[in-house]
């Protein structure tokens, strides 16, 4: 039922509301989104590199690996853009 019965699902429900409540827990400090906002931007940066090797492998269509890099590339900007922000301020 809605595939429901594969356990992965819960696994990453359960990641994802535990990091949601570290996360509310420290986010008050500057260092903690710093790093974080540090953190997406790399993991879209290594995002946008897994699709360009998926397309030069075959594996992905080129126009869709460059239109999920594109997404990815765009998401690692905004991301180092807001943390810069944020220490000037």
């Amino acid at each position: 039922m809605l595939g429901l019965h594969d356990v992965q699902y819960l696994y990453e429900f359960l990641f994802w509301l535990i990091t949601f409540f570290i996360l509310k827990k420290v986010w008050h400090k500057p260092i903690v989104r710093t790093y974080y906002g540090y953190s997406v931007s790399a993991f879209n940066v290594i995002a946008v590199f897994f699709f360009t090797l998926m397309s030069i492998s075959g594996n992905m269509p080129s126009l869709d690996a460059f239109s999920f890099g594109f997404l990815h590339a765009m998401v690692a900007v905004v991301m180092l853009t807001l943390v810069r922000l944020s220490k000037r301020i």
